[in-house]
């Protein structure tokens, strides 16, 4: 919970191409964007972080749905639909944006402290302060310039989907239980709901009067929910995993590994199982999908085939009274990260297999691939303000040199090593040098992970030899003593 940089937020704009039926519809003109404001690194997020895990209890009830994947088991249980009821969708407006903090701030404090919904972790008034704080101060820059959002919960805030799923239960509780419709699930603000035909929808009109913020919009019958395609025949729903048109997997030919390809077929695979009442079918759509998007055949149904072979096995395991992998040895895990491209690709079987052989397989080795997005080439957020996690180098004027490494800002920790009431080296040399001075860089920048830091600081130490650092020398260690053939 501590904070460890001084970063304000930065504000960027994600296109909402998915609201365009067609590619040839979307121009400057007719686009929109959302806004998100990239709160990682400001001083209030860590806090945010913790205080959205610990008021998870109050974001569930019965109206809750877990995860989009679990809806089509719901619906496909529901009795058969009536000839005098009919279901609709109501999906909320620009809801993290319109959730009125202070409201939800005390109905939070009333849960805690009146309701004992939650084991409280401070007294009641620092606790107001605080969610204040990390709701209502939230800075950010465009251009150069610095805002302040004062009300609403901001998009890309670790707190905003706690917060709005907290309103959202405390409106159902209000509404929606006294009125007790036939059957009523929300995900977060996509609402299913069954009701009466031709009578007034008591329920959508008492939603939309709860708060002047807060407007939801109705579609009747909806042929889709979430991930979901909804099939109607006598009552009763199939489902069918609900596919857009305009979004196409990573081409074939695209420089990723083909790892990610994989993935992307077993995702879809996955996704199916879950979701579709007609698996079957399902592959065959997943299977011309991918060969449209020049994969190979070949390579596609050895995906499928792999995943039902597993899903076989799952099964039998499940069957199972003891586990098949009970009695086996946990082998120690390796990660190697490797700057991708297609030789280094095509080397690492070879290199694996090696490793296995070397080492009899004593270790689990995997490789993760260290890749390039295309965004990566393009700013969309305003330069950071206040760098952090730096690998710095100090000289002093009589000739001392100092490496160090920080997660916060460097012109911070730079300010107290000129500050001889501290403990580091740089700051006792001046306690026996007033007068002399350092001169300041930033060597290379750095992961927010420590140990990734403190390798990266080691290694400009035994370059640099800096005077100032305490230095151990190491033997070099071979891993294969005559290489790799």
């Amino acid at each position: 919970m501590y904070s460890v940089s001084n970063q304000p937020g930065k504000i960027y704009g994600t296109a909402k191409t998915h609201k365009f039926e067609h590619n040839h519809q979307i121009n400057v003109t007719n686009l929109k964007f959302r806004l998100i404001i990239d709160q990682a690194g400001t001083y209030l997020y860590n806090a945010a972080k913790v205080i959205s895990n610990y008021l998870k209890p109050l974001t569930k009830n019965q109206y809750s749905i877990r995860d989009t994947q679990s809806f089509p088991t719901t619906i496909k249980s529901l009795p058969s639909l009536k000839e005098d009821e009919e279901d609709v969708s109501y999906d909320v407006e620009s809801l993290f944006t319109n959730i009125p903090v202070q409201e939800i701030i005390e109905y939070i404090i009333n849960q805690i402290y009146v309701y004992d919904k939650i084991k409280p972790i401070c007294n009641k008034l620092i606790f107001k302060r605080l969610l204040l704080k990390i709701t209502t101060e939230v800075s950010f820059t465009i251009e150069g310039n610095f805002f302040k959002q004062i009300d609403g919960c901001t998009m890309g805030g670790p707190l905003s989907v706690t917060l709005s799923d907290i309103f959202m239960v405390k409106m159902e509780n209000e509404i929606v239980s006294p009125i007790n419709p036939i059957f009523y699930q929300r995900y977060v603000d996509d609402i299913y709901c069954r009701r009466k035909k031709d009578r007034p929808d008591q329920l959508f009109e008492k939603l939309n009067s709860y708060n002047k913020n807060i407007k939801l919009t109705i579609e009747k019958s909806p042929e889709k929910f979430l991930d979901t395609k909804l099939i109607l025949s006598n009552g009763k729903y199939t489902t069918e995993v609900y596919r857009n048109d305009k979004k196409v997997p990573i081409p074939w030919t695209s420089k990723v590994p083909k790892r990610y390809k994989r993935n992307t077929i077993t995702g879809d695979l996955h996704r199916s199982k879950q979701i579709s009442s007609d698996f079957n079918k399902e592959v065959t759509l997943i299977r011309e999908k991918f060969s449209k998007a020049d994969y190979p055949i070949r390579f596609v149904d050895s995906v499928i085939k792999q995943f039902q072979q597993k899903c076989l096995e799952n099964d039998i395991e499940d069957d199972m009274i003891i586990p098949k992998n009970l009695f086996e040895e946990e082998k120690p895990l390796l990660l190697l990260e490797v700057p991708f491209c297609p030789e280094n690709e095509n080397k690492s079987k070879h290199f694996i297999k090696k490793f296995h052989h070397f080492t009899k397989e004593s270790y689990k080795l995997n490789i993760s691939w260290k890749t390039k997005k295309v965004r990566s080439f393009f700013r969309v957020k305003d330069k950071t303000i206040y760098p952090a996690c730096q690998i710095y180098h100090g000289i002093c004027e009589c000739g001392k040199d100092y490496v160090g490494e920080t997660e916060r800002n460097t012109i911070t920790r730079w300010a107290e090593h000129n500050n001889p009431r501290y403990n580091s080296e740089p700051a006792k040399h001046l306690q026996n040098n007033v007068e002399h001075k350092f001169d300041w860089k930033t060597l290379c920048q750095a992961p927010k992970n420590k140990r990734i830091r403190k390798n990266l600081e080691a290694i400009y130490i035994s370059l640099l030899r800096p005077s100032l650092n305490e230095q151990n020398d190491f033997n070099r260690l071979t891993l294969f003593r005559n290489g790799i053939t």
